[in-house]
């Protein structure tokens, strides 16, 4: 258990020092209710064909949780174009502000193939190019 909340610590911490640079950036993409999307690619890294990188979601309106921001870590294979969330953060304000409404590790994380004309596609494409040059 002392393990976890090192992880956890480090992993909030980390993505808090990365999240206050994304905020000043215009967003990699926009999806047709007004949720914008940012891929922090200072962090950026990857193994193979795979990227690791930080996005956050400015929301257009509040989700279930009442969420307007969600910082997730999300990797992309950039050849069999698909993508998968491993960890995710909710909070009540734009931009990582307000309170942590949930924080966590996602319990089980599936491959998700990116479908053309997406965000997501959009997303994959933008962080393929940086970083697979």
């Amino acid at each position: 258990m002392r393990i976890q909340s090192l992880v956890l610590a480090v992993v909030i911490g980390a993505a808090a020092a990365i999240s206050a640079a994304a905020a000043d950036r215009p967003p990699v993409a926009t999806d047709a209710q007004g949720t914008t999307y940012h891929l922090e690619t200072e962090g950026m890294t990857r193994k193979g064909y795979v990227v690791y990188v930080w996005q956050l979601q400015n929301l257009a309106q509040p989700d279930a949780s009442a969420a307007l921001s969600i910082r997730s870590q999300v990797e992309f294979d950039c050849r069999f174009r698909q993508m998968r969330t491993m960890w995710s953060t909710l909070h009540s304000e734009r931009d990582e502000g307000g309170k942590v409404i949930r924080s966590g590790m996602v319990a089980s994380p599936e491959w998700v193939p990116v479908t053309a004309d997406s965000v997501n596609n959009t997303l994959l494409d933008y962080a393929c190019s940086r970083i697979m040059r």
